[in-house]
């Protein structure tokens, strides 16, 4: 070994150190970066760094792969799965915290843990590469581990940080110590190998640590780590930096010696390598700071630098020099004079003063210097401009001309000065006054140059003591470091001498104890051990020859040596203890010296101090003494507070007291009112019960004559399809004709009928299948006069059948000419008229066997839809024809007339534009009406989709319509207005224009009503618009007082041919409004708008419209309409034009009727307007966009501008394919689907909604296989084979796409311009929910979306004083608890929250709500609430219902005050909120302005109903029902967010068969016997009439439906041989009613149940009523809890013990849904059609667990069937060890089944050729014998031999079927999601399962059988 020495080598040489017998030379040697070779181990211990935040992963090229973090894991996680196949190379990049100096990690561990996740059987190891990278010092080496790790397996790595284990990575020569420590003190990266095998698609890194020495670590000691003796200048274990003062010059051994900086003691620190100073101090500069910095003078090398004095402490010099007093400065720019005294020419200002300077002049004289005062900075010496007559002076600005003002009233005062001066006398006595004066002024200069003088050299001397002081403390610390390691090297003496003397005595211990063992030996030997421990005498004598042996050999040991060898130690120690206490003496009086100096100089500091430390005292007592006075006052204030607050306690004690008292009297008298009430209703239902019994028989017999009808249908159905043709052919002409700019407006209108038309057509299709909706006509039955409607419906259709046969002959002798090119459509339609004809048989001899009579009113609505769609059909044929004519007159005008002037063009289009507001609102009112007919039937549902789809867009062709209406003084129309009346509430934003003719065309214009919003009754809410003498004036009313505001510009007059007109824009939030008013808005050259403000006045905040008495009156109004009195106008003379209402283009073309207006008689008016570029895009439709299919490079571009977090952008789809580019949270993201892979993302951090204009681009190399997105420089790149597509979207889709694709981004809300497509300029003609213009609010954003725990905070709001406080705002939601306003000040909190659907109000200092609402409001509607205080006091107005107390608000402070909306698991929408602000006018709160947000959505509302009935997910036991709590109810299965490709990759799912969908909202009961739902009833249902219904269908003769109560009282409805009965008991009085009918038919059944006072009543189907009371007048209280199908307990014995077998749906009480469902036992979703055998697994996933049922052994077989409808999930699962467990499940439609045990596992796999998803049964085995696994699937095999030791079958394993618990997800299996499909046919070793008998079903399973597809 060549680091040791002595004679046993058990020394380390000088210059090494830490002896280890690991080491192959001893010792290691002693480093120390060639300072010095003296260093020992240190006694610093172990500590592993770990930091797993901030790794990364690139690509050989340094191509970063996103990761992420998994705080729970604490691990770096990155999907390759995106990552291209020819990228065989990725390694982790460490953070910044594992780098710079790790020297003392020399000798710890690297450790860390990798994953590579995939399949394995797909995985193929890469070739070899380094495992670890470390660089630094320019060297990089690596590190190889000598195992390769395995797939799908955690590899865990520990690399001993020393040299034998790295090598260089250019050459791979080994590495040295010294290399290494290079390396280590300025390590500049770690890298470790991420990528193994090939086909990985996840890689995680943890646990990445790295030990390193250090003080406080808790490890073992870190022997290989040296701690050297530096000398000054280095610091550092191994001496690797420089000390303060220091730096390294690259020039010594290794990284170079340290070399004190040169700074002229002005500067500590200075570059390595170079030696520059870096900040130096004392206004010095330069490399080595030997020049004084600018404005500076003095010698900065051995002296010091002082400020120029130029002028005086303010120096505008950039350097000076000074000889005496004579000062010589050079000045800024700006400056002038010797001492830069005075401002150049040019500047002004007054340099002289403290904190002056000079600055330019601002006068504009053409860049002429001079030209201002030099010390006020008025301009002068103007002259002339020579430049053009088009140049102007800047103009003045208030603050100049207030400036000029007071100059002048200074002037005017110094004018005055000037002249009281001159008229005093100079006296003597005045002139000897002035030359004292005079000559104390310079003695006083005098004294202040000496004392600056002095304090300078004061500082030169405290310089040159800190420099002392400084060297001083220097020279201490070297020493203090000497004395250190010597006191070490003595502690380590003492501590070897210690050890040898406790060696010593350890070994003389030993030998007492051998001595005492011999004589125990000897007496033993003798056998006088009284113990009777004898040794046996047969074998004495060799034990006594052993013994001997060993004595001699004892005895001629001799530890004299080793007593001579540890006394020599010690004399040795001694020695060197004594020579260094003698060095230390010596020491110590040769600085003795030295230290008596430096106490001298702090004795001088501390005399100087004494002074500021008494001083300090001074203070420290005062602030003692005003400590105390502060807690004395703070003792009285609390005492003062517990005293209010006992005084408030006792005060709200009485309130509740009082509140209690008030709520009892009225509970009281709503009582006796619900009594009288449920009177009169009882009365009523007897007497209409009893008139329908009697005619009952009447309506039987009229039932015959309905029959006879059904050909009415088929003929209607013919009368359609002709239509539809004609339609067709209308719709070419159209195509031809669109394709004209000039003819745009008639193309428009034309469109709108064609929308018509198609709704015609949806409508019809829905009348044919209206018999199949009896349903919906059951409620009305009782109530109608049926047959003598039955008598009139039966002579109309007569007439009708004519009027058809008439229509029909009419209409075939106008198409013959084209019936030879419809021959194949009419073929084709006379089969599906057949297929008609046949359900309608069908049909009807379903209705003869029902004894039902609503067939007579379902065909009375059949009736009134054909004759309605004739009707409209005639009106639709007279519009059409002469608007085909105007068209095609347009088009051979402007084909030969190509140059002929436009107005003749637009002449023509305003023709068409007569003619089509002549017959619009009638039939835009008939398919109103046909809309509302349908809505009830729910079975033709889609249709009447699609209807609305084409009613939207006929009315968006309406709105369109952008042409002023001249009204005549006597017409008017009534406007349609949107559906969301409740966003009217409390934002009202109307713009429109207005014009009225010159004087000398129409006289009377001065008095005119312009417009009225409100209800019919004109003394409730309204807004109202009237010319009031030549002005406008505006009137709102919210409930108590009306508001008026007058104009003071009068209405334009103009001509109407080219009409100027007024804008007007009308503001409403809650009672605050503003008028701007823009006059001549429609000319070239716009005056100023002018702004008004307004207010209620009143208590009222809210605009209250009722739906069904709501009018929008324009112009005129109808005679019988009587207006408000300030309102009460002649009708308006003039043009009109509405603009928009609250942001939604509006058109007074979209009307419901109109009043003496006849367009043919009166022309529109025409006005000027600006061509807009821009679409915008409402956020409720889409624009639909043909394209060239086959182009080789398509590309698309658009320009857009939104402000909403949500959106979708662009859409193409062919088949199963699509491409949807959408804005999510802000930034682009593309979602696509391009193969039979699931659908992927990509998208770029780019936020695109901020207002500003983005450019997308979309390009398509079809050939190249690429797609390229563009947005601004951003780009995304998607590969693969891009679909053909004819036509694509944007800004939205369908419903029927949106459906087929689950496309769940909301419609785009913004602008769009510069649309291109593959052959040029798109142009929008097809288009629902878009206008050509922009409005200028469309960047508003009202409304928000939030999420659970979502929320939105505003901050610098600069909100009003707390006596004028109001914040108000509306709210949606169906949770019953959550924050929905907060506003935080220092001092309070005001916060407005949900508790249990009840409103509260607190402030933090409250310990109970101030306001508390009686009601709740979790229904999901729109609902108001508004705080405000003021001069009367606080209060809450909830939907404008005030609460009220004397409450104030208080401590509110104007500073610092935040807003939050939302928060504390508040889920729904907040809109239109507004606080009231000091600064601003009052406006609604724009929300993306502001704001910061986490979880919330702008720009919309999207509220997720949680549905009636919801399967309860997680595990249900046989006997324990999983509670909820009520103030949580269910909500909807969420979604799998889109973003997630595993979730993606796992919900691979089949196509769903077309009968095997379930019934909406329909559970099935009776997998169990006590299959049950638990509900609880709400306490405001809890009335004295309890009616129950509920839809059921069942096959089942016995079996409870319903429940509730206990065994003596109670109500049930149950199944008794096929017939329903009600059974009522209480006091043990019953009462049974049955149904007389059987209902066990497998057809749905409406039954109404329950009891109205005394009386129980079964209804059955709306028609068989049973009724019947209690004996003895006993009644039933209605009690929680409520079940339906059999509870587990508390059943009367009279009762069936079993749920029945069935389905149930729409459970309400009181014609309420309840939907407060507690808990959930063994109920699945109801499937329709027929069912087989089998098990059903539902999507919501469950599982079946059958304890103890399989020996899983040697030999094992496991055979069953399945029917798949999705590709992943656990199929079965056998076992619960982790070393021993059998699974089979599919993973994208690959069967794979694997076995783990003891000594490994292995799996084998099974893809089928075919999929399986083809709705057939599929076969699977799984066979374990001889080693050997084998897995077939139908026909198909797979084997896999390995090791499989199972031990003899003994124990009995689980066997979990569809899944496994949450309990196992601890084993290492690729998928967790459970099955979703049909199993059957389980059987293990050959003998059956009965899964029938399982006793643990956990989630959504259904035993009784699979639906048959």
């Amino acid at each position: 070994m060549e680091n040791v020495e002595g004679t046993e080598c058990n020394v380390c040489r000088e210059g090494s150190f830490y002896l280890d017998p690991a080491n192959p030379k001893g010792c290691t040697r002693c480093f120390c970066f060639g300072i010095n070779n003296n260093c020992h181990s240190t006694h610093k211990r172990r500590a592993k760094f770990v930091d797993m935040m901030g790794w990364r992963l690139e690509t050989a090229d340094r191509a970063d792969i996103p990761v992420s973090f998994n705080p729970g894991s604490s691990s770096v996680v990155a999907d390759l799965q995106e990552l291209p196949s020819t990228v065989h190379s990725a390694s982790w990049v460490a953070p910044l915290s594992y780098l710079g100096d790790k020297v003392s990690s020399y000798g710890g561990y690297l450790t860390y843990q990798i994953k590579s996740f995939g399949l394995p059987g797909d995985m193929v190891l890469l070739e070899k590469k380094p495992d670890v990278q470390l660089t630094g010092q320019h060297m990089s080496i690596i590190h190889e581990e000598p195992n390769n790790p395995r797939p799908d397996r955690l590899y865990h790595v520990r690399v001993q940080v020393v040299e034998g284990n790295f090598r260089h990575a250019s050459s791979g020569a080994p590495v040295s110590r010294e290399e290494l420590m290079m390396v280590l003190s300025r390590l500049e990266g770690v890298r470790l190998r991420g990528l193994y095998f090939t086909e990985t698609q996840r890689l995680s890194l943890s646990g990445v640590g790295l030990e390193e020495a250090s003080a406080t670590g808790s490890g073992r000691r870190a022997h290989h780590v040296e701690m050297c003796a530096c000398p000054p200048g280095y610091t550092g274990d191994s001496c690797q930096g420089c000390s303060p003062g220091y730096y390294r010059d690259s020039k010594g051994a290794y990284t170079g010696r340290c070399v004190p900086c040169n700074c002229n003691g002005h500067s500590n620190r200075c570059q390595d390598g170079s030696g520059i100073c870096i900040n130096c101090q004392h206004n010095t500069a330069g490399e080595h700071c030997e020049r004084c910095k600018e404005g500076h003078y003095g010698n900065a090398i051995h002296g010091h630098c002082s400020v120029c004095p130029c002028p005086h402490s303010n120096s505008f010099a950039t350097g000076c020099v000074v000889t005496g007093e004579n000062v010589r400065c050079s000045c800024k720019p700006g400056y002038t004079g010797t001492q830069c005294e005075r401002c150049a020419p040019g500047y002004f200002g007054n340099p002289q003063k403290l904190g002056g300077s000079c600055r330019p002049c601002n006068c504009n004289n053409n860049g002429q210097l001079g030209s201002c005062h030099p010390l006020t900075g008025d301009c002068i010496d103007q002259e002339p401009k020579d430049g053009s007559p088009g140049e102007e002076c800047d103009d003045c600005d208030s603050c100049v001309m207030t400036l000029l003002n007071d100059l002048a009233t200074m002037g005017d005062e110094l004018h005055l000065v000037k002249s009281q001066l001159q008229g005093l006398s100079a006296s003597t006595s005045t002139l000897e006054q002035m030359k004292h004066l005079e000559t104390q002024t310079k003695d006083l200069r005098n004294q202040l140059l000496n004392y600056r003088s002095a304090i300078s050299n004061h500082g030169l001397k405290m310089d040159g003591l800190e420099k002392e002081l400084s060297n001083l403390n220097r020279e201490f610390e070297a020493l203090q470091e000497k004395v250190q390691i010597n006191s070490r090297k003595a502690q380590t003496l003492h501590n070897n001498v210690d050890r040898t003397t406790q060696s010593t005595k350890e070994l003389d211990t030993k030998i007492k104890n051998v001595i005492r063992n011999v004589h125990i030996l000897l007496k033993q030997i003798s056998g006088t051990d009284g113990e009777g421990n004898n040794v046996p005498s047969g074998d004495f004598s060799r034990e006594l020859a052993e013994a001997e042996r060993m004595m001699t050999e004892l005895r001629s040991r001799n530890f004299g040596k080793h007593l001579r060898e540890a006394e020599a130690e010690k004399r040795d120690a001694q020695l060197l203890l004594n020579r260094i206490r003698s060095w230390l003496e010596n020491h110590q009086v040769e600085n003795s010296a030295l230290v008596k100096n430096i106490r001298d100089s702090l004795n001088e500091y501390e005399a100087k101090l004494s002074d500021l430390r008494t001083a300090l005292q001074e203070a420290t007592a005062q602030a003692k003494q005003a400590t105390g006075l502060n807690r004395e006052n703070e003792k009285t204030l609390e005492s003062i507070k517990r005293q209010v607050k006992e005084m408030n306690s006792l005060q709200s004690d009485f309130t509740k007291y009082l509140s209690t008292a008030d709520s009892s009297l009225l509970q009281t008298n709503t009582l006796l009112q619900l009594m009288g009430k449920s009177q009169e209703e009882y009365e009523k239902l007897a007497a209409t019960l009893n008139e329908a019994r009697r005619e009952l028989s009447d309506k039987v017999r009229e039932l015959s004559q309905s029959a006879s009808k059904a050909s009415l249908v088929v003929e209607a159905e013919t009368h359609a399809q002709s239509l539809q043709k004609l339609a067709k052919q209308l719709e070419e002409i159209k195509r031809n004709a669109s394709g004209d700019e000039l003819v745009r407006c008639a193309v428009d209108a034309a469109t709108a009928y064609e929308n018509i038309l198609n709704a015609i057509r949806a409508a019809e299709d829905a009348a044919d299948k209206a018999t199949s909706a009896s349903e919906s006509a059951l409620q009305t039955v009782i109530k109608e006069d049926l047959p003598r409607k039955a008598k009139t419906l039966s002579s109309d259709s007569d007439k009708l059948l004519k009027e058809a046969k008439l229509t029909q002959k009419k209409l075939r002798q106008e198409i013959s000419p084209a019936l030879n090119n419809l021959q194949q459509t009419l073929k084709v339609m006379t089969v599906q008229k057949g297929l008609i004809d046949t359900n309608i048989t069908a049909i009807r001899d379903d209705l003869r066997g029902i004894q039902r009579d609503d067939i007579s009113d379902m065909i009375s609505r059949a009736k009134s839809m054909v004759r309605n769609a004739n009707d409209i059909t005639d009106e639709v044929l007279d519009g059409l024809n002469p608007i085909e004519t105007d068209v095609a007159r347009i088009k051979d005008t402007y084909g030969s007339t190509q140059r002929e002037d436009f107005n003749k063009a637009l002449t023509d289009a305003d023709n068409s534009v007569k003619k089509l507001t002549n017959k619009l609102p009638d039939i835009l009112s008939k398919i109103e009406s046909i809309n509302q007919q349908l809505l009830p039937l729910g079975n033709i549902s889609d249709n009447v989709d699609r209807i609305r789809e084409l009613i939207q867009q006929a009315r968006d062709a309406a709105n369109k319509v952008a042409v002023p209406m001249r009204f005549n003084g006597k017409s008017g129309v009534e406007v349609r207005l949107p559906d969301d009346l409740d966003d009217l509430k409390g934002y009202t934003s109307l713009s429109l224009f207005l014009q009225r003719p010159e004087s000398k065309e129409n006289g009377g214009t001065e008095n005119m009503f312009v417009m009225y919003l409100g209800n019919k009754d004109a003394s409730r809410d309204y807004i109202g618009m009237a010319v009031v003498d030549g002005k406008l004036t505006c009137v709102y009313n919210l409930g108590e007082q009306e508001s008026e505001l007058q104009v003071d510009q009068s209405l334009t007059e103009s001509e109407t041919q080219e009409a100027v007109m007024d804008r007007v824009k009308f503001q409403r939030i809650y009672q605050f409004a503003s008028l701007n008013y823009t006059k001549k808005a429609t000319s070239s050259k716009p005056e100023t708008p002018q702004f008004h403000d307004m207010e209620s006045g009143n208590s009222n905040t809210l605009l209250n419209l009722d739906p069904e008495n709501v009018v929008f009156y324009v112009g005129g109004y109808p005679s019988d309409f009587r207006l408000p009195a300030r309102l009460r106008f002649p009708p308006y003379k003039g043009c009109i034009e509405l603009d928009d209402l609250n942001e939604n283009v509006l058109s007074l073309y979209n009307f419901k009727k109109t009043f003496n207006l006849n367009t043919t008689e009166v022309e529109p008016c025409r006005r000027r307007k600006e061509e807009s570029d821009k679409n915008y895009f409402e956020g409720t439709g889409y624009a639909r966009v043909p394209t060239q299919p086959n182009a080789p490079f398509p590309t698309f571009g658009q320009t857009i501008q939104t402000t909403v977090d949500r959106g979708l952008l662009f859409f193409a789809e062919n088949q199963d394919r699509f491409i949807s580019l959408n804005i999510e949270d802000g930034n682009l993201l593309v979602r696509y689907k391009l193969n039979s892979e699931p659908p992927k993302e990509k998208g770029v951090t780019h936020t695109v909604n901020n207002g500003k204009d983005h450019s997308i681009q979309i390009k398509i190399g079809k050939a190249q296989k690429l797609m390229w997105i563009n947005v601004n420089s951003k780009k995304i790149r998607i590969e693969g084979e891009i679909f053909d597509f004819g036509t694509y979207y944007l800004g939205g889709i369908p419903i029927s796409i949106r459906e087929r694709f689950n496309i769940s981004t909301p419609a785009f809300r913004g602008c769009m311009k510069n649309l291109k497509k593959t052959t040029g300029v798109v142009r929008l003609n097809d288009t629902v929910g878009v206008t050509k213009k922009c409005s200028e609010d469309w960047k508003l954003v009202r409304s928000a979306s939030f999420s659970r725990d979502g929320q939105l905070s505003f901050t610098n709001l600069d909100l009003a004083f707390p006596n004028h406080f109001q914040a108000s705002f509306g709210f949606q939601t169906f949770q019953p608890s959550g924050l929905l306003l907060s506003h935080q000040t220092e001092a309070n909190n005001l916060q407005v929250t949900l508790e249990d659907g009840h409103i509260e109000l607190n402030t933090r200092d409250g310990s109970s709500p101030i306001f508390k609402s009686p009601q709740t409001y979790t229904d999901g509607l729109l609902h108001y609430v508004s705080v405000i205080n003021d001069d009367s006091g606080l209060r809450l107005l909830i939907d404008d219902q005030p609460l009220k107390n004397n409450h104030r608000l208080r401590h509110l402070s104007n500073s610092q005050q935040t807003l939050r909306l939302g928060g504390s698991h508040f889920e729904g929408c907040i809109s239109n909120v507004f606080i009231q602000r000091l600064s601003e006018r009052p406006a609604v709160l724009d929300l993306a302005s502001k704001s910061t947000k986490r979880g919330v959505s702008l720009g919309g509302c999207s509220l997720n109903k949680p549905p009636f009935l919801m399967l309860l997910r997680g595990s249900t036991r046989f006997d324990k029902a999983h509670t909820f709590s009520i103030n949580q109810p269910l909500q909807d299965t969420p979604a799998a967010s889109p973003r997630s490709m595993e979730v993606w990759r796992e919900a691979q799912s089949c196509r769903p068969p077309p009968r095997a969908q379930a019934s909406h909202g329909a559970l099935r009961f009776g997998d169990r016997p006590t299959s049950h739902l638990l509900f609880t009833i709400p306490q405001e249902l809890l009335e004295p009439r309890s009616l129950f219904a509920v839809d059921v269908r069942t096959a089942s003769s016995r079996g409870l439906v319903f429940y509730t109560g206990t065994k003596s009282s109670y109500m049930a409805l149950y199944l008794s041989k096929g017939r329903l009965i009600f059974a009522l008991g209480a006091e043990g009085k019953k009462l049974r009613l049955k149904s007389k009918e059987k209902c066990n038919d497998g057809k749905w059944h409406t039954v109404v149940f329950g009891q109205d006072g005394e009386k129980g009543h079964l209804v059955v189907d709306g028609l068989r009523a049973q009724e019947g009371s209690l004996p003895g007048n006993s009644t039933f209280g209605l009690r929680a809890p409520v079940y339906l199908g059999s509870p587990p307990s508390w059943k009367p014995k009279s009762l069936p013990p079993n749920s029945f077998v069935g389905c149930l749906r729409n459970f309400q009480l009181n014609l309420k849904p309840l939907n407060t469902i507690a808990a959930s036992v063994a109920v699945s979703p109801c499937l329709s059609g027929s069912v087989e055998k089998g098990i059903y697994f539902s999507q919501e996933g469950g599982h079946i667990i059958l304890a103890n049922s399989v020996l899983l052994g040697p030999e094992f077989k496991l055979v069953f069937s399945i029917r798949p409808r999705s590709l992943t999930g656990i199929l079965m699962h056998v076992g619960s060890q982790s070393g021993k467990h059998l699974c089979v499940y599919m993973e994208a439609g690959k069967v794979t089944a694997s076995v783990d045990s003891e000594a490994g596992g292995i799996l084998t796999s099974v893809t089928p050729k075919q999929s399986l998803c083809d709705g057939r049964w599929h076969s699977v085995t799984v066979t374990v014998k001889q080693h050997i696994l084998h897995l077939e699937l139908d026909t198909e095999n797979s084997y896999t031999a390995g090791r499989l030791p199972f031990p003899p079958a003994s124990t009995q394993e689980p066997l979990h079927i569809g899944g496994i618990p949450a309990h196992l997800k601890t084993l290492k299996l690729p998928v967790w999601k459970s099955f979703f499909g049909c199993l059957k046919n389980i059987q293990v070793n050959h003998i059956p399962v009965p899964v029938t008998e399982a006793m643990d079903v956990q989630g959504s399973v259904s035993l009784n059988g699979c639906p048959d597809h």
